[in-house]
């Protein structure tokens, strides 16, 4: 036994065999079932406080006021599992939801009352700006008849999950194939489509390196919606994570890949430094201030913007928002100064509380805390063509929220898991010399009662008694 374990060492027998994924171990159902892993959606609306006036021209910037954090919790299930053995891949479907917590909202957050730009008007506007003279005046007299406005006042609840313009539904009357859903309610857009279907690496073949690395989602290596036949730019997710679990036996070079749909591209988190979390010591690795800065290549720049060249700091999402100019940011616009920000005002940037990172374990590659932060923004080129309220918007970015997923701890049992494999670890070293001496231990105490048994028998020889007869 000393001799096995002098040539493999547990912990790496531990980590081989998590690399297969085998059903019956407590790894996969960790991964498999997450229900008790608690990971929270807060999402901070921008409230508009002077719209009249900005329309009127009283004002030179709209101020912007951040709504108290709307707090959900997200539901993951990972679910259809496939392994494929002859190219050591594993499919699975991802589903997620949202359970709003009314103990960590304030009473009656969902019927406040907001007052924000039209996003789906606006939006419209500044997608056909390239557009010639007859689809803007169809636009103009559908914006007329709809008896919309550029400001739309609604409840926080309807923002999120019921948002109807009217100039949507008028829209759709006439080009119903270009208004694919009449709710345009933020979180419902966001999680209508809560299917995903990923594809990703396992087993001894490719190792720890490449462990859990998405290989297509959607059947697909690139974002959705970037199509290389059609000559779109090749926007990879291949080598990333949707951040349920990252490679193993991380180190301070690693480079972790993070996917996420709302996103809508895989961004690089780098080393920062060691933090301790409970008994565990992790990794922190950060999403860098300039992750969304444009390329030198502006050809493989698959972010810099469909309508025009994109600042330093934003990145294009249009292809998963119906071709739409949103763009995300840091929230708050933190590292950044944007020129088209200029008619705004009450960004409070803070990098402590808006920053992205992910603290890993360094073994399993298994989260111990991590917070994804992103802001989504309207971006409007100059617009011409369109009526005087909608011109006000020319050349500017609106922040319309931004969003935090943060899971930030792992149930006990998988702690107390963690911390013994870091037990064995530490005894590692010297378990073959343990297990070696009480070898050679128990052969002594072997030798020991032979000789002893052997010894009593020259002592006390067992004697023989002649057996008497007995007459009849």
């Amino acid at each position: 036994m000393g001799l096995f374990f002098h040539i493999y060492k547990p912990t790496k027998l531990i980590l081989d065999d998590r690399l297969t994924m085998r059903q019956i171990m407590p790894y996969y159902r960790w991964w498999k079932d997450t229900a008790d892993v608690l990971v929270t959606c807060r999402i901070f609306i921008f409230n508009v406080t002077n719209s009249d006036r900005w329309l009127e021209g009283l004002d030179d910037q709209l101020i912007m006021e951040e709504v108290v954090p709307i707090v959900y919790r997200e539901i993951l299930e990972h679910d259809n599992v496939t392994f494929h053995e002859h190219n050591s891949t594993m499919s699975y479907v991802t589903r997620r939801g949202l359970e709003f917590l009314p103990d960590r909202n304030v009473p009656g957050i969902l019927n406040r009352t907001i007052i924000v730009p039209n996003i789906s008007l606006l939006g419209v506007a500044a997608r056909m700006e390239n557009d010639n003279y007859f689809m803007k005046r169809g636009f103009n007299l559908i914006y007329s008849m709809s008896g919309d406005t550029v400001f739309s006042r609604m409840t926080i609840y309807d923002y999120l999950w019921n948002t109807r313009p009217p100039f949507l539904n008028q829209a759709r009357k006439f080009v119903p194939s270009m208004v694919p859903s009449d709710n345009v309610g933020v979180l419902k857009t966001m999680y209508e489509d809560h299917e995903d279907h990923l594809n990703v690496r396992h087993g001894k073949r490719y190792g720890n390196d490449q462990f859990f690395m998405m290989n297509t989602y959607e059947n697909e290596p690139t974002v959705p919606g970037f199509s290389l036949a059609k000559g779109d730019c090749f926007a990879s997710i291949q080598n990333s994570s949707e951040g349920a679990t990252y490679p193993q036996n991380l180190d301070e070079q690693s480079v972790l890949i993070y996917w996420r749909k709302t996103l809508c591209r895989a961004v690089p988190l780098y080393f920062e430094r060691r933090v301790q979390k409970g008994p565990l010591t992790g990794y922190k690795y950060v999403l860098p201030d300039n992750s969304y800065d444009r390329l030198p290549d502006s050809d493989a720049d698959c972010y810099k913007g469909q309508f025009g060249l994109l600042e330093n700091g934003m990145t294009d999402t249009s292809k998963c928002s119906h071709d739409v100019p949103i763009v995300a940011t840091s929230p708050h616009f933190y590292a950044r100064n944007f020129s088209t920000a200029h008619k705004i005002t009450g960004m409070k940037p803070d990098r402590e509380n808006q920053h992205s990172y992910a603290i890993v374990d360094p073994s399993f590659g298994i989260p111990l805390d991590q917070c994804a932060r992103t802001q989504t923004n309207l971006a409007i080129p100059k617009l011409s063509g369109y009526s005087a309220d909608i011109r006000r918007f020319s050349e500017m970015i609106i922040p319309m929220f931004w969003i935090e997923y943060h899971q930030q701890e792992l149930p006990m049992h998988i702690v107390r898991t963690l911390q013994a494999f870091y037990v064995i670890r530490d005894v590692e070293p010297y378990l073959p010399y343990i297990l070696y001496m009480c070898f050679v231990l128990l052969l002594a105490v072997a030798f020991r009662e032979a000789a002893r048994y052997k010894m009593q028998g020259k002592i006390s020889p067992t004697k023989y008694t002649k057996p008497q007869l007995t007459r009849l």
